[in-house]
């Protein structure tokens, strides 16, 4: 009985669709200056400079929200490369939750920021357009916010840090196409 071979796999194979590729990076750098923006506020006495550095933080938000609405469109219209081919059914699994649980967390952060910044009382704009409130000021109801709205991003930080540790594992302890199939122009030998 003879074997049909498996097809030979090309590096084009390998690699998300660049809508991907190009949506996932512009998300890491949009969250990149989300956390620069409000830890470097922390570092700032002046009110004024601080409110603005504040704004800018809510904007980069929104723009994390939207590039991740994006992304999720873009996922259901390519498919990506099956870089886990090899990898054993509990830890695509894994790989798949994690990435839900990313999305989630994306998903979840502008929001709560704009309820945040409503209850404080607020104006959110992106330029010189207003968007609406949702919320009457609500200190209390700020605080509570707040708190979510933190220890949400912390846990977005810690997930992505697992991200990055997998990532890691992949490019040097597995030496599969994990890492080269999300890079922009990468071509592996």
């Amino acid at each position: 009985m003879s074997s049909i071979p498996a097809p030979v796999r090309t590096a084009a194979d390998l690699r998300h669709p660049r809508p991907i590729v190009y949506a996932h990076w512009l998300t890491v750098m949009a969250l990149l200056l989300v956390f620069a923006l409000i830890i470097g506020r922390d570092c700032l006495d002046e009110d004024r400079l601080r409110a603005s550095v504040l704004q800018w933080h809510r904007l980069a938000g929104l723009l994390v929200g939207a590039l991740t609405l994006l992304r999720l469109l873009l996922r259901s219209r390519f498919k990506l490369a099956d870089t886990l081919d090899q990898a054993s059914a509990w830890q695509r699994r894994l790989a798949g939750a994690m990435h839900g649980l990313v999305y989630l967390l994306l998903l979840s952060l502008p929001p709560l920021g704009f309820l945040l910044s409503n209850a404080r009382g607020h104006v959110v704009s992106l330029g010189s357009i207003h968007l609406p409130r949702l919320l009457a000021t609500d200190l209390d109801l700020a605080e509570t916010l707040e708190a979510v709205h933190g220890n949400v991003a912390w846990l977005l930080a810690a997930v992505i840090a697992l991200h990055l540790l997998a990532v890691a594992w992949h490019q040097w302890v597995r030496r599969d196409q994990v890492l080269s199939a999300m890079l922009p122009g990468w071509r592996r030998a």
